[in-house]
């Protein structure tokens, strides 16, 4: 490059070259004079005598060798090629050489304003072009002369008026990005824009594989505080897998407190629209000994409940099921899932399952799979361990069907099994018996009522007799129905803890009270 620029310069100037600077490696043989007739910089140093100085002009700029070729190609008045690529570089040099109106009527810097105001600025992709090959120097430098604010405002106003453009800012650097992006959700901007363009960022500077070294995963925690700063609150505005794996970066990645704390708070206000596969993004992350961390479910889960009240039982089941989903997938797992951690996200599942699910059906289906993956290595008293999950209290008949002709699970079990299954039946008995009973009672009394309207009210005394004992029946019925569920009350209330085998025949109401006999004592 500098060979091929000595021969052009010795053609415009007779003269030898007097300066010689290197540019990121690359020499220059330039003329003071020539420079100085464009650069009022150049032209102090010269008057002060600074020739050494002269020769480091450029050491407080980031300035590379193609860019300080064009600008001492202007100074030899060669015609130079101006782009989007090199004009804030170009625009930055000119003006830290002070190559400007004061100087000279035809000078760099204002060549350079120009074409940016009218060839830049007034286009997005070129706009966005610009700013995407800046050094942080650069960007420094630009920020220095207030062009920062240019360029966002004019990215913003075209935003505005077509968002979807929004999605197409993945080359910009964060400084510049982020507060674009603040801007832009100040304004009518949809959600699902910003989302989208948040996403497409992350995706493209975060979810990428890491190359290991220390500079590109400082980049992405930097980009991944930013991008949880920048993502909106409200319930279902992020999809459940882009929160997870934000969370799951931000835990590889060691970013601030904040920004995980960020992450579950957006995932627990929507973890019933979560599924079974978004939580399985969680399982790769291994804390000490191997073991996954479950008290991040916890933690999760706790929050998701006290956000919602008890009018809110639809979620609940919605996340209920789901965790008997994610129990059978980390089970079906190849990740090696320990008995340990099986026993957590079993005791997790069992405890947002028991009250709001008629069925445990997941869990034992869970376990079976558990069983299965690890049949050839797992004792006897593992087996048990890993079925301490489970509640036979809460299969389904068919679930009782197949766990009492299951080999794989530990003898004590299949009795549990087959004995719930046998009171299942039991239960199922005696409720069809109670109905057809309480059918026949009030078929008795329909059959007695009719009987009733039959008799004349002026028969005589026989038939009033019969009036008597008809009623006397009907009371007799209606005392006995009472009382059936009187005593199927106290069963219910029994069961949920709330009598006590020392105060179920405390309440005596329903006997009839004998007539009070009085004895007279001398």
């Amino acid at each position: 490059m500098s060979d091929g620029y000595s021969k052009k310069t010795m053609t415009r100037n007779s003269k030898p070259p007097d300066l010689e600077l290197y540019v990121k490696g690359v020499p220059f043989h330039l003329h003071n004079e020539t420079l100085a007739k464009k650069s009022a910089k150049v032209t102090t140093l010269l008057e002060c005598n600074k020739i050494d100085e002269l020769r480091w002009i450029l050491k407080d700029i980031d300035v590379d060798p193609t860019t300080f070729f064009l600008v001492v190609s202007f100074c030899y008045g060669y015609k130079i090629h101006l782009s989007s690529e090199n004009i804030l570089s170009v625009l930055c040099t000119a003006y830290y050489l002070e190559m400007n109106d004061d100087h000279s009527s035809n000078n760099l810097l204002n060549k350079a304003v120009t074409f940016l105001e009218q060839r830049v600025l007034m286009s997005w992709n070129e706009t966005v072009k610009a700013l995407s090959v800046c050094s942080d120097k650069i960007l420094d430098k630009i920020g220095d002369v207030g062009l920062t604010e240019v360029f966002l405002d004019s990215l913003l106003e075209k935003a505005l008026k077509d968002p979807s453009l929004l999605e197409d800012l993945t080359t910009l650097p964060l400084r510049l990005y982020e507060p674009l992006i603040q801007e832009a959700s100040k304004h009518n901007v949809s959600v699902e824009n910003l989302v989208s363009s948040v996403y497409n960022y992350a995706k493209r500077y975060v979810f990428e594989k890491d190359s290991g070294d220390e500079s590109v995963s400082r980049n992405k925690r930097q980009v991944l505080e930013a991008v949880e700063r920048l993502l909106p609150h409200q319930r279902g505005a992020i999809s459940c897998g882009f929160l997870f794996k934000s969370l799951k970066e931000s835990m590889f990645l060691d970013a601030f407190s904040e920004c995980r704390k960020g992450f579950e708070d957006r995932i627990s206000k929507q973890l019933d629209m979560a599924t079974s596969k978004d939580l399985m993004i969680l399982l790769p992350n291994k804390v000490g000994g191997g073991a996954y961390d479950t008290n991040l479910l916890k933690t999760i889960l706790k929050s998701f409940y006290s956000n919602y009240n008890v009018s809110d039982v639809s979620r609940f089941v919605s996340v209920a099921r789901m965790l008997e989903e994610f129990l059978l997938d980390a089970a079906a797992s190849g990740d090696g899932l320990s008995i340990e951690t099986f026993k957590a996200f079993g005791e997790i599942t069992v405890a947002a399952s028991c009250d709001v699910l008629r069925y445990s059906d997941g869990i034992y289906r869970a376990v079976d799979v558990f069983l299965e993956r690890h049949r050839d290595d797992l004792t006897e008293t593992e087996k048990m361990e890993a079925c301490r999950v489970l509640d036979c209290r809460k299969l389904s008949p068919e679930a009782c069907e197949h766990a009492s002709t299951n080999e794989k699970l530990p003898l004590r079990i299949v009795v549990q099994v087959l004995f719930f299954a046998q009171k299942q039946i039991q239960d199922k008995v005696a409720r069809e018996m109670e109905s057809v009973e309480e059918k026949d009672d009030d078929d008795d009394i329909e059959d007695i009522n009719k009987k009733l309207l039959r008799i004349d009210i002026e028969s005589d005394y026989s038939e009033k007799r019969e009036i008597e004992n008809l009623e006397c029946v009907v009371h007799c019925v209606k005392e006995k129905k009472e009382e059936r569920k009187i005593s199927v009350w106290r069963e219910v209330k029994r069961k949920f803890g709330c009598m006590t085998s020392l105060t179920v025949d405390a309440c005596n109401c329903h006997i009839k009270k004998r007539k009070k006999t009085y004895h007279h004592y001398k």
